[in-house]
């Protein structure tokens, strides 16, 4: 039997004086590959790489957000894409794990800009289909997308109100947006064949994984699988149990396991 169990993080800047929260959550995960964003501070995911023993590759996003993959399984070369329209960033690490003879697999990192607005949900949306497009031209075969998509997905509840309580600006937007938020972002990646892991196994559950000073907002943090791992998925869970996650960042961990026959 083989098993790979994905973890997806947004660490919130990942400063130095989280190292060691952060740490602790991930220790108690015990993911084989994790995908971190907002990995802002170079030097933190390599120490908690060592801390982890594991293998790192850290990349510069499009602004002042980076991303970085972890893995357990050597990393056999990787490409970041950070260029308009496909912002923040995409890093694209293959993984020198093969569960089937079909090849390794690949883990695409993505964190796409932030806020509610339509006409960043637009250029989110742009950001997919040009996503989309490197994975095409590179067929990569098996494949997972995870990250902080900074969008929602069709038919998922969004506290609204906590969004309105906290937001610095942009509340007119809101105002002539009704409060409705566009989620043409995700039902792209849906249309494309992508499953969503958590919403696959939890129809009904929330499954919130971003807060604004301590309060739920939505489900911003997403694994999903290509069909080779979507007929391996085992679970998927949002980590809120840990101790101190609450404290380690404004997102909660999204971890899922997938499992291949015999071998």
């Amino acid at each position: 039997m083989k098993s790979l169990r994905v973890l997806t993080y947004n660490i919130q800047f990942g400063p130095r004086k989280q190292l060691d929260k952060l740490h602790t959550v991930l220790a108690a995960c015990a993911a084989d590959v994790i995908a971190l964003n907002e990995a802002d501070d170079e030097a933190v995911v390599a120490e908690l790489a060592d801390r982890l023993d594991m293998h790192h590759v850290w990349a510069r996003g499009s602004g002042a957000r980076h991303v970085a993959t972890l893995s357990r399984f050597p990393i056999l070369k990787w490409q970041i894409y950070n260029r308009k329209p496909l912002t923040q960033a995409a890093l694209a690490t293959v993984l020198d794990f093969h569960p089937t003879s079909a090849g390794p697999v690949t883990v695409y990192n993505v964190h796409l800009r932030p806020d509610p607005y339509w006409h960043f949900e637009l250029l989110r949306w742009l950001a997919v289909g040009k996503l989309l497009q490197v994975i095409r031209q590179q067929t990569p075969g098996s494949h997972l997308l995870v990250g902080d998509l900074n969008t929602y997905a069709p038919g998922d509840p969004v506290q609204a109100d906590v969004i309105l309580r906290h937001i610095e600006q942009g509340r007119w937007i809101l105002q002539l947006q009704r409060y409705r938020f566009l989620r043409i972002a995700f039902a792209r990646l849906l249309k494309a064949g992508y499953r969503d892991c958590f919403r696959h196994l939890h129809p009904t559950e929330p499954g919130f994984t971003f807060t604004r000073k301590g309060e739920l907002v939505a489900r911003m943090d997403y694994i999903l699988a290509d069909k080779m791992f979507a007929a391996a998925l085992q679970s998927c869970r949002v980590v809120d149990d840990v101790a101190g996650v609450h404290l380690a960042s404004d997102h909660y961990p999204v971890l899922a396991e997938f499992a291949w026959g015999n071998g």
